[in-house]
């Protein structure tokens, strides 16, 4: 609080003070002077003295001045542009604002909910993410694979597809340099095409199941197989799913906030119109969703109308 602020209190406290010992000692009621003293009849507002109320509004011809009756002034209006504005940056406000309590209630418990699953979803997509990239840096070796690649029993046999990101760092020994869209690139290649099973630590023969001990022991990379190779891509198929999810709970956030803002204009519309809440909650109501499917889950939207 500062000295300015102390000091009002101060002089506040002790004019109530002089006030109540005035009452206390006595002094006959109405006895207290005006703030506005002799002119006290020419700053009132309400209700009008009666020599403003007869210069307002001249006496009848009876000569009797009728008594003032005070005006119902209306609610002030809500703004469409606003209530859209507000919902467009957070569901429910735009609805709380043009005096629709329940549908703010909606639009907010949706957003607050989407958010929630997209954090967690996101959060577990990310760590998963992290582990299967260290486990490819653990058991999956660059320069093994491309080593091989370069024989010519490789060139000959096989057909290569893919050419691996980041080969000038991995050649380099900067794999760590590779920038950020070539290295997501280069894990999601390992466990996806079986031109890249070469250079996983565990590598046998189909046909007998010996390990690999020699890279020149075999011809084409469909004689050979890794069952970390396997172990990687179901991690990295788990981590792709939860962020799946996570980018289809943000189309939702993004359908709720628009839904939200064209809800909270025409709310707003409505209520300038004169229509009551309960009128406009039974009107069309839009609700989002999360549906699960064979791909995982993604956003639905459904419209109730009521008929009666």
């Amino acid at each position: 609080m500062t000295r300015t602020n102390v000091v009002l209190l101060l002089a506040s406290v002790g004019l109530l003070a002089q006030l109540a010992a005035a009452d206390q000692a006595g002094i006959g009621q109405g006895a207290v002077p005006s703030v506005f003293s002799a002119r006290e009849g020419e700053f009132r507002i309400w209700p009008l003295p009666a020599h403003r109320l007869a210069a307002a509004d001249p006496a009848p011809a009876g000569g009797e001045v009728e008594e003032a009756v005070p005006r119902s002034f209306p609610a002030p209006s809500k703004s469409a542009g606003r209530a859209f504005l507000l919902s467009a940056i957070l569901p429910g406000s735009g609805e709380w604002y043009a005096g629709s309590r329940l549908k703010a209630a909606v639009f907010f418990g949706v957003e607050a909910s989407a958010a929630g699953l997209w954090y967690a979803w996101k959060s577990k997509g990310n760590d998963l993410e992290d582990e299967f990239r260290a486990f490819a840096d653990e058991h999956w070796d660059p320069q093994k694979y491309l080593d091989w690649r370069e024989t010519s029993r490789a060139i000959r046999y096989n057909s290569f597809t893919h050419a691996l990101p980041c080969s000038a760092q991995v050649r380099a020994g900067t794999l760590g340099a590779c920038g950020s869209t070539s290295k997501q690139q280069y894990y999601e290649l390992l466990g996806k095409y079986n031109q890249f099973v070469v250079g996983w630590d565990d590598l046998v023969h189909v046909a007998t199941g010996n390990p690999v001990v020699n890279l020149a022991d075999f011809d084409s990379v469909e004689t050979v197989a890794s069952a970390r190779r396997l172990e990687y891509e179901e991690k990295r198929d788990d981590s792709n799913r939860y962020l799946k999810r996570a980018t289809n709970v943000a189309g939702l956030i993004l359908v709720n906030h628009v839904l939200s803002a064209i809800d909270a204009a025409r709310t707003a519309h409505m209520r300038r119109q004169g229509e009551s809440a309960a009128a406009i909650e039974r009107r069309t109501r839009w609700l989002v969703g999360l549906q699960p499917g064979t791909g995982g889950v993604f956003p639905v939207m459904r419209a109730y109308k009521r008929f009666d």
